[in-house]
């Protein structure tokens, strides 16, 4: 397997999606908030299907003092639907995301900078405009190496 696989309009479909939002500060450093994140999926109860899934919006503007403004989240698919939300807790029923650039990414999670960097740079040579947000999707790891599948959406 190659260690970077490219494909156009792909689409992300996800159900009953619990996203947890990734305070700034913590941005780079997330392990924190998913422990957080499945301690409270244990304590309800509730169960995962699938891998977990690394949301980002990459930065959509600056506040007053200069600081960029990142939206981060966590997010998971859960077996229920009916679930009783607690704040900083989101969730949607269904989450579909069309017309993604894809990249499946395998290889040292610390080379999968370059999964975005392929993709950023396959819209800049087509004259794409990516809308700015990053769907990974953690397939697998296994100590550093990891399976991931990697979406960016394409501005309509």
């Amino acid at each position: 397997m190659s260690k970077l696989e490219f494909r156009e309009s792909k689409v992300l479909k996800l159900n009953n999606v619990l996203a947890r939002q990734v305070p700034e500060k913590e941005v780079f450093a997330q392990d924190k908030q998913v422990e957080f994140l499945h301690n409270w999926i244990s304590a309800k109860g509730y169960e995962t299907v699938g891998p977990l899934i690394m949301y980002s919006s990459g930065v959509k503007g600056t506040r007053a003092d200069g600081s960029p403004v990142i939206d981060s989240r966590i997010l998971v698919q859960l077996k229920e639907d009916n679930i009783k939300l607690e704040p900083p807790y989101l969730f949607d029923k269904e989450l579909k995301v069309d017309n993604c650039l894809f990249v499946r990414f395998n290889d040292n999670a610390d080379n999968l900078k370059f999964a975005t960097m392929k993709l950023q740079l396959h819209s800049y040579e087509n004259n794409l405009e990516v809308t700015g947000e990053t769907y990974i999707v953690l397939v697998k790891e296994e100590s550093n190496q990891i399976l991931a599948d990697v979406f960016m959406p394409l501005k309509k």
